[in-house]
């Protein structure tokens, strides 16, 4: 069982989830923009904030093409040169921090199957006061047994 914690800029927790696999459902929450905008590229021109800057990049906007020459290898078309341009790379308007909640999980389980089977607080309340130690060793060994069924998970 995986936790997914999403914080925005500001480190408040904005969204979170318990999924056994979180893969398929932050990939859907980055594609729709559900918790802001994804680390991007966009060209150094526009308008952005310098803080949030993570690097600059080159981009190859326009491929390179070639000369395009006839038959009689005369060139017909000069060769036309790629055409790159400075863009900036933004980080993403929110973090997304995974953290493994298998063992709690499965210890919580464990104590709620115990819990429903262990005896009540009334059968230790009439043992203890109406059926004395004979009656006690019984809900102790019952009790017992139901540990036994449900081991705690990693012992």
């Amino acid at each position: 069982m995986k936790k997914v914690i999403v914080k925005n800029l500001e480190g408040v927790q904005t969204h979170g989830a318990q999924l056994e696999d979180p893969t398929a459902w932050i990939a859907e929450c980055v594609a729709a923009d559900v918790w802001g905008k994804a680390e991007r590229l966009i060209p150094a021109d526009e308008p952005h904030d310098s803080a949030d800057v993570l690097e600059e990049v080159d981009v190859e906007v326009s491929p390179e093409i070639a000369a395009v020459m006839n038959d009689a290898g005369e060139i017909v078309q000069e060769a036309i040169p790629a055409v790159i341009k400075k863009h900036v790379k933004l980080r993403a308007e929110y973090t997304v921090e995974i953290v493994d909640v298998t063992a709690q999980h499965e210890l919580a389980e464990c104590i709620a199957k115990r819990k429903a089977e262990y005896p009540s607080p009334e059968d230790f309340m009439n043992a203890y006061f109406d059926g004395g130690p004979a009656a006690l060793g019984v809900l102790m060994q019952s009790r017992l047994e139901v540990k036994s069924k449900y081991p705690k998970p990693g012992v």
